[in-house]
């Protein structure tokens, strides 16, 4: 085929002799191939075969524990018997194989729990769970599980710092459907836009059938390698639930039993400090049992109130506030809601809807592009998609609505920092959909920044206190949306000029807070006369807003 693609001359027999074999080929492909490849479609290959467990270690996955600077779990699928299961770890070296580890640098572990589970495909599937303890925050490790003959491939993770440092996770909405054929790409591309992810969060409906053996190995190849690598953080919905919890949930995920006490609870209502960030999972598939939801409520009051964290992120399934005409949550929105917002909780992820949504409650609003409350968020990362409605959910509680989309799949990465949190939602092919940024000072105040954009950096911005005044008189105006100490220029300009700037008297020059805020007071200048209108224009690198119009009244 290379030779059909370089020039040659007109006449070359070659070339014409290359070309007639590639399309003789060609037509033989089409004419024989249903003879070439057999008439019948091949059989489907069984899904019993495909999820299988053997000696082999498959499905391993970490899971945080209470104190994840010093210690971490570990789960993995294999036919092993409790005796047997292990595992090995050392500080991540610089090479293995034919370099062997240094005397005593290898530790051995002996699996905490064995728990099979009978399955749909005439098996069991046994999860084992060892809990590495004793290391160093902040440090590589590597480990490997097995039998001690049959063993996985080595893996690394790194011990959570002790104190908040930068690190970025990944959330995911509902994967649940097509989990073998479309999730996979997002999982992937979410990996490879945040290969140092410490955490991945999953807010529920990880599959379509709580108990199904294929959906759960299914969604174990989504990931591949990645869970063996980065912390998972997962709640469950209602997809998880049939007829009581999976069985395959604590089996598989063996979270901190730190939850509100309740039996049905364990493991699906849990907390996890990592880094500067309290991680919060709640269980909204309760929301029919009254004592359950009152439980979570205290049990999350207390944890949000004797909060020693920078940052609070909350995960549960069914959303404060939907975004499809079909769904509504009173329950979750009147008995967490309030907690979520007398708090400041700084996010609240989660799935359900099987559609995209951002917003915040409507009182939150400061300007076009800012806003200093919750941001709530709902996303899908599975290949089904309900239509959205018109926020009715959203505004007819009190809320709106920021962002939106439907008809698309989507991963959310979140950088955080000490002074500030960004956010960004993109599509499956990796283009960006929605974002912000949430700035905190060491007071707590907080506002939720938008991504800029060159069209909302412009326009009636700047609020002023009011839009009549005396000669000689005060103004107070106020403006978000700036970075941390970005230089304002302020002036004052006729509001019949307010497109050109000829004439502008300038006021000053004035530095955003560490919040993007700028709030001003000054007065009048000499030659603002009765009847004169104004406009306030801000003037800076990122912003070039003005003010309501205002009239000098004496």
């Amino acid at each position: 085929m290379g030779e059909v693609n370089m020039p040659r001359p007109t006449g070359s027999r070659r070339t014409k002799l290359t070309v007639a074999g590639a399309g003789v080929l060609l037509l033989s492909g089409l004419a024989f191939g249903p003879v070439a490849f057999g008439a019948a479609a091949p059989p489907k290959y069984p899904a019993a075969d495909i999820h299988k467990p053997s000696p082999m270690p498959d499905r391993v996955i970490l899971t945080p524990t209470t104190t994840p600077s010093t210690s971490q779990k570990v789960t993995w699928r294999a036919v092993a018997d409790a005796e047997s299961a292990q595992a090995e770890i050392l500080e991540a070296p610089r090479a293995l194989g034919e370099v062997a580890p240094a005397a005593g640098a290898v530790v051995n572990v002996k699996a905490a729990v064995s728990t099979p589970v009978n399955t749909t495909l005439g098996y069991a599937s046994t999860y084992h769970t060892v809990e590495f303890t004793g290391l160093k925050p902040n440090t590589r490790y590597t480990y490997r599980v097995g039998d001690g003959t049959n063993w996985a491939e080595w893996s690394d993770f790194t011990t959570a710092a002790a104190d908040l440092q930068p690190f970025s996770f990944i959330y995911y909405g509902d994967a649940q459907n097509y989990i073998d054929s479309a999730v996979p790409r997002v999982f992937r591309q979410a990996f490879a836009d945040r290969p140092r992810a410490k955490m991945i969060v999953n807010a529920g409906d990880l599959i379509d059938s709580a108990n199904s053996e294929e959906q759960w190995g299914q969604w174990y190849k989504a990931a591949g390698f990645i869970d063996s690598q980065v912390n998972n953080i997962s709640i469950p919905g209602n997809h998880e639930y049939s007829g009581g919890l999976s069985a395959f949930w604590r089996p598989q995920f063996p979270y901190p039993d730190n939850g509100p006490g309740n039996p049905e609870l364990k493991q699906t209502a849990y907390t996890v400090d990592y880094q500067g960030v309290r991680f919060i999972g709640l269980d909204s598939n309760v929301q029919g049992n009254p004592a359950l939801m009152a439980a979570q409520a205290t049990w999350l009051e207390g944890l949000l109130k004797d909060n020693p964290n920078r940052w609070t992120v909350v995960t549960f399934h069914h959303p404060v506030y939907s975004t499809t005409g079909t769904r509504n949550n009173p329950a979750v929105r009147d008995q967490w809601g309030p907690l979520l917002e007398k708090y400041g909780v700084d996010l609240v992820l989660q799935g359900h809807d099987h559609s995209y949504g951002r917003g915040n409650v409507a009182t939150a609003r400061k300007s076009v592009t800012v806003n200093n409350g919750v941001a709530y968020v709902v996303s899908v990362s599975g290949g089904k998609m309900y239509d959205l409605n018109n926020g009715e959910n959203w505004t007819g509680n009190g809320a709106e609505v920021v962002s939106r989309s439907q008809n698309t799949q989507l991963y959310q990465l979140i950088d955080v920092e000490a002074d500030h949190i960004t956010f960004e939602a993109r599509y499956a092919n990796g283009e960006h959909h929605d974002g912000f940024v949430i700035r905190k000072n060491k007071a707590g105040e907080r506002t939720v920044n938008e991504i800029r954009t060159p069209e909302n950096t412009v326009g009636e911005q700047v609020t002023v206190d009011r839009t009549t005044v005396g000669t000689r008189g005060e103004l107070k105006i106020s403006a978000y949306g700036y970075d941390p100490d970005e230089r304002v220029s302020v002036y004052l300009r006729k509001a019949d000029d307010r497109d050109r700037g000829h004439g502008d008297d300038s006021i000053g020059v004035r530095a955003a807070d560490e919040l993007g805020r700028l709030t001003y007071t000054f007065r009048l200048p000499s030659r603002a006369k009765r009847g004169d209108t104004y406009v306030v224009y801000l003037d800076s690198a990122n912003q070039k807003i003005t003010s309501p119009v205002i009239t000098v009244t004496r």
